[in-house]
């Protein structure tokens, strides 16, 4: 049984914005602090894998989704998040406006999480939840 669904996004505030009001957001921390990296938790049930599955679609629509992810995350290590046009939009009116990147997460983002969020969590195939309904 699944206790919750994962989907890591960028940013915290505004997914509540985009309409995603069931999962719960915790900020990612590591030894350096903040990592930029925020997780959003849906129930383990079946609403749960819909918005969490809804979530990741709206951001992979719109090529902001894990594929998208990986291919900037090498471009902008250790650059300037503020001058980075894959992080940052400039509006017209001069105001700096992060991008944001969501998608649902799989094992191998398990190290990002925290060692009480891991322990609760139990990994699940899509093909596996699918064969058990």
């Amino acid at each position: 049984m699944v206790n919750d669904y994962l989907a890591i996004s960028h940013r915290k505030s505004q997914i509540q914005d985009l309409g995603f009001v069931g999962g719960k957001s915790k900020s990612l921390y590591g030894r350096d602090g903040h990592l930029g990296i925020t997780l959003v938790k849906f129930g383990g049930d079946q609403s749960g894998l819909k918005e969490a599955m809804r979530l990741a679609e709206h951001f992979e629509k719109d090529n902001r989704g894990h594929k998208a992810w990986g291919r900037i995350q090498p471009l902008t290590f250790g650059r300037d998040d503020e001058k980075n046009p894959n992080l940052v939009k400039v509006e017209r009116s001069g105001e700096k406006n992060r991008i944001m990147y969501g998608y649902l997460a799989t094992v191998a983002d398990l190290y990002k999480v925290d060692f009480e969020t891991r322990k609760k969590v139990m990994i699940e195939s899509l093909q596996e939840h699918k064969a058990s309904m």
